[in-house]
């Protein structure tokens, strides 16, 4: 005979509401977004070297900048899911299969993609979209063993804020 695994939710009358989890900043700043950073510089730098001039498509063309900036959202989806879920009290326990789910599904439909589709290669994007699947275990990494110290966390995030809005604004600057 087996058992189902029971789970006890305790909360606390006393305290105040919040729509965010306590450690948000936390999951936010030291997990999140550094990967996030990284992959967003990473993708840039392939992006613009893969197009052939690096130098203008680096510092002269936002077209890079707005690609990667799609692969950092394709790439975020499940990780913001995840925080929404691990911030419920409710929904703690499934905040890691869900992540799981997701990710898979992405990595199945850029998986089919490549089979199904071969000549609906947008703008190169696809070879991006698969090199994100690394990503999606390195975001996990961070959510279940912990972020970066401080140290390391806000350069990265203040690196991939540039780049971000240096692409916003690199049409106005040349």
């Amino acid at each position: 005979m087996s058992r189902k695994q029971e789970y006890t939710i305790r909360l606390e009358r006393d305290t105040q509401d919040y729509i965010l989890p306590k450690d948000f900043y936390d999951i936010l700043v030291h997990r999140l977004l550094p990967v996030i950073s990284m992959t967003y510089i990473a993708t840039i730098i392939g992006i613009a070297i893969s197009k052939g001039h690096f130098i203008h498509y680096m510092f002269q063309d936002r077209t890079a900048y707005i690609m990667a900036l799609a692969v950092v959202i394709w790439v975020s989806v499940p990780a913001v899911i995840w925080i929404l879920l691990h911030g419920s009290p409710l929904y703690r326990h499934v905040a890691d299969i869900w992540y799981k789910i997701l990710a898979a599904i992405m990595v199945l439909t850029v998986g089919v993609s490549f089979v199904l589709f071969p000549e609906a290669d947008i703008y190169g994007m696809r070879i991006y979209m698969a090199l994100s699947v690394p990503v999606f275990m390195i975001i996990y990494l961070f959510f279940i063993k912990g972020g970066l110290p401080a140290i390391a966390s806000y350069p990265l995030n203040a690196i991939g804020f540039c780049a971000l809005i240096y692409g916003a604004t690199v049409h106005y600057i040349f």
